[in-house]
């Protein structure tokens, strides 16, 4: 006699589109955020800058959103082949992740110098008007985004090592 497993293959479709949506923003906020430097003193600077803003005011959110229903989602079990110790490694990278990818967020806002109008519509006031306390968060910004950066690739590597060794289980989760 045969038995079936009940446990889900993949995660469901919010949070796979939770996923997506995020990682798009961010990868394309980070890359705009750098491609900025480039910008400035053109007339293309603001409307990338106000886009990019805009993009991390309404993906701060939507993370939380994310974060939160990972606790109320049905669970995806890691493959056979995964260790408990590799497990636990990859359950402390994500947190990392998570954490990083608020950091980012949260003080991308709170290094605000000006107000600006959310995809030129909504008005958003800086929240904080003390130059060195903006400065301070530009500089947990600029720090956060490397370290966002560097996980990022890291997951991406991973991706790529987990497809071309023929464990394609570990991405399907996520597609």
């Amino acid at each position: 006699m045969q038995t079936y497993s009940t446990a889900a293959i993949r995660y469901d479709l919010f949070s796979r589109v939770l996923h997506w949506l995020v990682a798009g923003i961010i990868i394309y906020a980070m890359c705009m955020g750098y491609i900025l430097h480039a910008l400035e003193g053109t007339r293309w600077f603001n409307i990338f800058s106000v886009f990019n803003m805009s993009l991390g005011t309404i993906a701060t959110p939507i993370m939380l959103v994310r974060f939160t229903w990972r606790f109320f989602r049905p669970s995806v079990p890691y493959p056979a082949s995964f260790s408990p110790r590799k497990k636990q490694l990859v359950v402390f990278i994500h947190e990392i992740f998570y954490l990083t990818i608020l950091v980012v967020l949260v003080s991308g806002f709170l290094m605000l110098e000006k107000d600006y109008h959310l995809f030129g519509l909504l008005h958003i006031s800086q929240p904080i008007n003390v130059s060195e306390i903006n400065a301070f968060f530009f500089q947990v910004h600029r720090y956060s985004c490397i370290l966002l950066g560097a996980i990022l690739l890291g997951h991406v590597a991973a991706v790529i090592k987990y497809m071309l060794g023929g464990q394609r289980d570990v991405v399907k989760r996520m597609l």
